[in-house]
């Protein structure tokens, strides 16, 4: 029916007819203003056309929580930002779309990353460990720099290294950003500038001499399979898992090179054999049994890949004297930097290691004393200044 909304009109309002739901005022002073009686009750509503005419109804409040009054000015408001091309509902829409974070991760980021990163059970267990439980249920449009600061604060509290804490940032950190991407939020990403720790970076990696010890407590191991695969390590610069999950179809030997299908980053890789580490992998060959697939099986369980590496890695380490705070990481970090000592160019080292930016191997190409000493000496090769000088020089400084 169509009338003037009045409160005495809404007194008088009979309820529903049997078998009807409602029954609907529409005022006649104020087009699109809906008096709707229910058996429960009375709702005001405001009905427009949307810039593509699709017909929306915004819902003003129920009689006893607004007036009429409230709601006549709510409805003109509406008809107000209607005339000016607003849509007063797809705001509202648009925050009602936003999901919370947990749905986000689980229906949208963690099937993008599990295609894309080799490190996803890393990922997913940093997510359901601390990131989800911290601000999971609220919605991603919701979650603040604060909220990032205050899980930040607990991470420290409870002692994790620098570098854990600076994972957690920084994978919060990208999946905003896919958010951001996706069109799923808008605004700044409340990761971006997370406050990352300063992580200490150890100057310690292995001499030529330690090097030589740990390959041959390595040698003298029992545990030929877990032995080999840490051996392996050492001469290849590869990432753990990329040895540990080697199988042979992998393997060519005469290309001397192992194909990593699915690399850190996302893409195949290949890491090249020198002599040394080709001959590892060929004693392996000559010690396989049957036809397991993989180049460092259990020595359980042929069918599997080796599990675990841990108790001869820190048997081989004692053997050999090294330092507590080795650990598996610093053979590729010595590796690397074994090259970079001897001259070779850190784009080259890069490729070596299956590293998408320079930046990467730049952290990982340690260089030792002596040959910054030398190369600090070129400058006086280059002005061609005589030993003797050089000594007069110091003595007068």
């Amino acid at each position: 029916m169509k009338a003037t909304i009045t409160r005495a009109l809404l007194q008088g309002l009979p309820a529903p007819a049997d078998g009807a739901a409602k029954l609907r005022v529409f005022d006649d002073r104020l087009p699109g203003f809906i008096a709707e009686r229910r058996r429960t009750g009375i709702t005001f509503y405001m009905r427009y056309a949307d810039e593509r005419r699709r017909t929306r109804e915004a819902k003003l409040g129920r009689l006893g929580d607004v007036t009429l009054d409230q709601a006549r000015r709510a409805a003109e408001r509406i008809r107000s930002q209607v005339s000016l091309g607003e849509d007063p509902l797809a705001e509202r829409d648009r925050r009602r779309a936003v999901p919370s974070v947990a749905a986000f991760f689980e229906d949208r980021y963690l099937p993008y990353v599990k295609e894309r990163l080799a490190s996803i059970r890393e990922v997913e267990r940093y997510f359901r460990m601390r990131i989800l439980p911290a601000f999971g249920s609220k919605a991603m449009d919701e979650v603040t720099p604060a909220d990032v600061a205050a899980l930040r604060q607990r991470m420290i509290a409870e002692k994790l290294s620098p570098s854990t804490v600076n994972r957690h940032l920084a994978y919060i950190r990208a999946c905003f950003n896919m958010a951001a991407k996706w069109q799923v939020v808008e605004g700044r990403n409340p990761a971006a500038s997370p406050g990352m720790l300063r992580e200490r970076q150890r100057d310690h990696y292995l001499t030529a001499v330690e090097t030589r010890a740990l390959l041959g407590a390595l040698d003298a191991s029992p545990s030929r399979s877990a032995a080999a695969a840490l051996a392996l390590l050492v001469v290849s610069g590869a990432r753990k898992q990329e040895i540990m999950d080697a199988r042979w179809e992998h393997v060519d030997l005469g290309r001397c090179a192992i194909t990593v299908p699915k690399a850190k980053s996302g893409r195949a890789r290949t890491i090249p054999l020198s002599p040394f580490a080709a001959e590892i992998v060929r004693r392996q060959l000559a010690r396989r049994e049957g036809d397991s697939p993989w180049v460092f099986p259990s020595p359980v369980d042929p069918t599997k890949a080796v599990a675990n590496v841990k108790k001869v890695w820190e048997a081989a380490k004692k053997a050999a004297g090294l330092p507590d705070h080795i650990v598996i990481h610093s053979l590729r970090h010595s590796f690397a930097s074994a090259l970079a000592n001897s001259g070779i160019p850190l784009f080259e080292i890069g490729r070596v290691l299956g590293h998408s930016q320079l930046a990467t191997t730049t952290r990982y190409a340690h260089h030792a004393p002596e040959r910054l000493v030398a190369t600090a000496a070129t400058a006086a090769l280059a002005w061609d200044l005589p030993a003797e000088r050089i000594k007069e020089l110091a003595k007068a400084a």
